[in-house]
């Protein structure tokens, strides 16, 4: 399988979504603050949306700001659980 460093797949993130493309992504969800998951999730089709200020929403700067195209929804997760990147599997670094 095709791997694919986690700071190359975020910035392919970006470059689609500026070319007003999408993306597939599959994450491990957790709610720190409640010490839930609700398991992986997958995301057929996203893009991303502007990140959240470090003052308005805690630890912003490690965590991705998306919107799910299939379910209308502005979403959020953490950059360290992206697993899968179009397909690829996403590696640290």
């Amino acid at each position: 399988m095709e791997t694919i460093p986690l700071w190359n797949a975020i910035a392919e993130m970006r470059r689609l979504t500026e070319a007003g493309e999408t993306f597939s992504f599959v994450h491990a969800s957790y709610d720190r603050d409640k010490q839930l998951t609700q398991g992986i999730r997958v995301v057929h089709k996203s893009k991303l949306r502007p990140a959240a200020p470090e003052e308005k929403v805690k630890n912003a700067d490690h965590k991705l700001f998306y919107y799910d195209i299939v379910i209308r929804e502005p979403r959020v997760c953490w950059q360290p659980l992206i697993m899968y990147f179009n397909g690829k599997k996403v590696i640290p670094g």
